[in-house]
């Protein structure tokens, strides 16, 4: 599937031995992607496939697939479990293992230490007082291991696209999990709309709006990355686009218009300003299509969008902006004045836990949903400087090194993506906050 049989490093010697190996090491990897398959359909298989799925990781040890793996975790991280005990954390410990026998040949990336010293002091010093050092170390360890595997991945631009390539296959364990799993749904009343019901399928991730945003950049990334057939962009677009629409988040279809803006800026350049006008001539004939066709507007997934949609249009008359954000405006107001009344040495360094792993009642009751506040709050102006201002620089970096090299360039395909998953960590943090998990400092960190 997805060529990867074909894609990896080029064997350096051996021949046809080696080139053998590499196709092993590809077929023990999808093995580990359909053991991802079996928890939602087959719960009670869910151990096993979790053993054979770490075997397969640690058969890998010393092959460049042992990064893959991760990508599968970045979905499946709380649905492949031995007992009560996550694969993944299992895993991690190879990632270390494998991390120090690399040391001496590992090229770090200065411009995120930074960030990495905030996540410490704070997993260390502020994650303690209201959980246990221990879930604090399994945080900062957590960010550490990603940054680590993106190390090796980013080091080759075939490894790369191979770890995209992961990423899909995760995203389709996670929806085939949504699809076969009625425990990863929620049912949500719209009072605004008139009191309608909708249903928002999140898959093998822990939130409708956060699987919104990884089923986003599965969009592009299938659309995007070199080496998929034609055919299989469409259906791969196209799955991922329904897996989306069963989210149900507004915050998610924001979180696409915005990287499908940008990625047509950078993919097509000169020609954007033409193709974006079509595009969106195109986007206003379907919806006005689905809206005039019951068959196409009573769609489930189509359905529960719309619903949600008139809900929020239904407050702007009435002057209701904390029901138009879903009381985000209020949440946000109240952190604010937090922070606000805080000593200089809170506003300088921050402090509190306010974070998706852990939150202090006392602090705030609730997210902040809002990934800068947030950090105001956790780390101060100091931290949040030191997180931002590197991601800034990078980000920047990239947009000046893409546009000064000639369209169609080799490696093309995986600048765009990281520009655009980092451009992802900037404007999802608008409206949801995830720090300091993981999976979402994935985005950071690529």
């Amino acid at each position: 599937m997805i060529e990867l049989q074909k894609e990896g490093l080029e064997p350096k010697k051996g021949g046809v031995d080696q080139l053998l190996k590499r196709r092993i090491y590809n077929a023990v990897f999808l093995l580990g992607f359909a053991l991802c398959l079996v928890p939602g359909p087959l719960p009670q298989l869910t151990t096993y496939a979790s053993i054979l799925l770490v075997l397969c990781a640690a058969g890998s040890f010393f092959d460049e697939n042992f990064y893959l793996y991760a990508a599968l975790f970045l979905y499946m991280r709380y649905r492949m479990l031995i007992g009560d005990t996550p694969a993944f954390r299992i895993y991690s410990y190879l990632v270390v293992l494998r991390f120090v026998m690399d040391l001496p040949k590992t090229k770090f990336r200065a411009a995120y230490f930074p960030a990495l010293f905030v996540f410490l002091l704070h997993s260390v010093f502020a994650m303690p007082q209201v959980e246990s050092l221990r879930i604090g170390l399994n945080v900062i360890v957590d960010c550490a291991l990603i940054y680590i595997i993106l190390l090796k991945v980013l080091e080759h631009p075939q490894l790369f696209r191979k770890f995209i390539y992961a990423f899909l296959l995760g995203g389709i364990a996670s929806g085939i999990y949504g699809w076969t799993n009625n425990e990863v749904a929620v049912d949500i009343n719209v009072a605004g709309a008139g009191a309608h019901t909708v249903h928002r399928n999140f898959g093998a991730l822990s939130d409708s709006n956060f699987a919104g945003l990884f089923y986003s950049l599965c969009v592009i990334c299938s659309i995007e990355v070199k080496g998929i057939p034609v055919w299989l962009r469409c259906v791969l677009a196209a799955a991922f686009g329904v897996m989306l629409l069963q989210t149900a988040s507004i915050s998610a279809l924001g979180v696409l218009a915005a990287l499908s803006i940008l990625y047509v800026i950078l993919r097509y350049r000169a020609k954007s300003v033409i193709i974006l006008t079509a595009a969106f001539l195109v986007l206003v004939v379907v919806v006005a299509v689905v809206l005039v066709t019951p068959q196409l507007r009573e769609i489930e997934a189509i359905a529960g969008l719309i619903i949600r949609i008139q809900e929020k249009l239904s407050y702007i008359p009435r002057g209701r902006w904390d029901l138009f954000t879903t009381d985000r405006a209020a949440i946000w107001g109240e952190a604010m004045e937090i922070f606000a009344n805080k000593g200089l040495a809170g506003q300088l360094f921050g402090g509190d836990v306010v974070t998706v792993m852990s939150i202090d009642e006392n602090v705030l009751p609730i997210a902040c949903h809002n990934s800068y506040i947030q950090a105001l709050l956790n780390f101060g102006v100091l931290g949040t400087l030191a997180i931002y201002l590197p991601l800034l620089g990078v980000f920047a970096y990239r947009l000046m090194g893409h546009f000064s090299q000639p369209k169609g360039y080799e490696t093309e395909d995986i600048k765009i993506l990281q520009i655009l998953f980092n451009f992802a960590f900037l404007v999802f943090g608008l409206t949801v906050d995830f720090y300091i998990d993981w999976p979402f400092m994935m985005f950071y960190f690529i």
